[in-house]
């Protein structure tokens, strides 16, 4: 991997962002954030996958809709507002700020609130070149999801495979009668994605002006119920009736002893072998037009994904399924070099897929929480942690470092004082991991706003192995505060990481 500068980075997701709304959007609080963060010193801005998601799978971006469109909840209202797609009196009527996101009422809220300003928009869209350039752009991802949504909407949001056949399967007869029959409701979705990354572009460009940097996000699945699966079922591994044959999830370990069960389909790599990667290839380029790194999702499925049968009982009746993931970045290395790739390496992680992040090339990633009790050893403690190394205070889907030390066992908490050579306090200990990170050798750390502000449990964002009450987490206006700002600004400037 070729030397980069010591950095910093914070993970802040788009809906967590304390936006005047309902969930947080590409406005005027992503602005801000983006400013304290170029005031900080701190390069890059990590978010979470970008896709639609569904209250159906708890909303989660790692199971949404399409692995190519924008989530329409993350348009900010003041932006349509100020260009006229909208009234004042429209904004009045929109949920206001709520430390949690009400995805339910939410959802059936802003496809409402889109729906008027699309129609206050026919002169400009007719007349738009830029609206005209992204439909052309976007190409087939775009015409399949706009299918797709028109015809959830038609069937009440039931997945796909419960449609009646005709729409399961539409033939190119039945597809001309949708696109007649739907063809203004097929436009405003366009249009809606088209308001999506226009306002994802101008944030990072008015970042990289201020030399902050996006780091994206690519999960390795797509949901079953997807425009992805919907559209090319030939791809996966599905059964007649266009369920699952196999399913996504992870082996037995000390923390799950029958395993994890994530649900998604498994690729049919034979045809995207035969494609020469062509969706993979695509989906790639599509997110690095808005991002300077993609963080990859369990990339130890590149290697061998772990194939739970569909009717199994648990995971633990699985097996591992090989996955030409060699080729796939060799195809890659093609057309991106160096790979613009940070992979979580995290989990099950055998010498093969140690081998493979190796001669890529690619940074190992660690988190600081892993490390204790025993960090004397651990990969994940600092002083294990070589250059080429991705290292996290804490991570979206654990508890923030404090409200894991409050968690922790007094064996546990007596090895974090030891490791750090003093009496260590819950109201210290964000800073004392964030101290510990930034002083390692790790080329990038990534802190989660929850560890630079010190919040507690109550600000996990995701609990691994629940199905409910995840990903609506928000961060409180005002936070992060001005001498958390300043705190982070000057410990990264004494280890080297501030970034003018």
């Amino acid at each position: 991997m070729t030397k980069l500068a010591r950095s910093l980075g914070v993970l802040l997701p788009i809906p967590a962002l304390p936006s005047r709304w309902g969930i947080g959007d590409l406005g005027p609080a992503a602005y801000r954030f983006a400013e304290q963060l170029a005031q900080a010193g701190v390069r890059y801005w990590q978010l979470l996958p970008w896709g639609p998601t569904t209250p159906a799978l708890d909303n989660s971006p790692y199971n949404a809709l399409s692995a190519f469109a924008g989530n329409p909840l993350w348009i900010s209202p003041e932006q349509l507002y100020a260009e006229g797609f909208c009234r004042r009196q429209d904004l009045a009527h929109l949920q206001p700020y709520a430390a949690q996101v009400d995805y339910a009422a939410l959802t059936v809220e802003r496809m409402e609130f889109l729906s008027r300003c699309f129609e206050r928009s026919t002169y400009w869209r007719h007349h738009s070149a830029d609206f005209e350039e992204f439909c052309s752009r976007a190409g087939s991802w775009l015409e399949e999801w706009v299918l797709f949504a028109v015809l959830r909407e038609h069937f009440r949001g039931a997945p796909w495979y419960e449609w009646t056949p005709e729409y399961r399967r539409p033939s190119g007869g039945q597809l001309g009668v949708i696109r007649r029959r739907y063809a203004n409701r097929l436009e405003f979705h366009r249009w809606v994605q088209f308001l999506f990354f226009r306002q994802m572009e101008r944030l990072r460009s008015w970042c990289l002006e201020r030399g902050v940097e996006l780091i994206g996000d690519l999960p390795l699945f797509v949901a079953d119920d997807s425009a992805d699966v919907w559209a090319h079922p030939e791809r996966f591994l599905l059964m007649p009736d266009g369920r699952p044959e196999y399913l996504s999830g992870a082996p037995p370990d000390v923390y799950n002893p029958q395993g994890q069960l994530w649900g998604q389909p498994l690729y049919r790599w034979e045809v995207h072998r035969a494609e020469r990667f062509q969706w993979w290839m695509e989906r790639v380029s599509h997110a690095l037009r808005y991002a300077r790194w993609l963080r990859l999702d369990h990339f130890r499925g590149y290697v061998a994904c772990w194939a739970v049968r569909s009717g199994a009982s648990t995971a633990a009746e699985g097996n591992w399924m090989p996955t030409p993931g060699e080729e796939l970045f060799r195809l890659f290395q093609s057309r991106w070099m160096p790979l613009p790739f940070l992979p979580e390496d995290l989990g099950t992680i055998t010498p093969d897929v140690e081998l493979l992040r190796c001669r890529l090339g690619l940074p190992s990633m660690r988190v600081l929480l892993f490390a204790f009790p025993d960090p004397a050893c651990n990969p994940h403690a600092p002083h294990s942690c070589g250059e080429n190394t991705v290292l996290y205070t804490s991570l979206h889907d654990t508890p923030p470092v404090r409200g894991w030390f409050l968690q922790a066992p007094e064996p546990v908490r007596k090895s974090v004082a030891r490791y750090c050579g003093h009496a260590v306090s819950a109201r210290s200990v964000h800073r004392d991991f964030l101290r510990l990170a930034l002083q390692s050798a790790a080329w990038l750390v990534v802190v989660p706003v929850q560890d630079v502000c010190g919040l507690g449990a109550e600000a996990q964002i995701n609990r691994p192995g629940t199905t409910l009450g995840n990903w609506r987490w928000r961060l409180s206006p005002g936070m992060p505060h001005a001498r958390h700002w300043e705190q982070l600004a000057e410990m990264s400037a004494l280890f080297g990481r501030y970034w003018r």
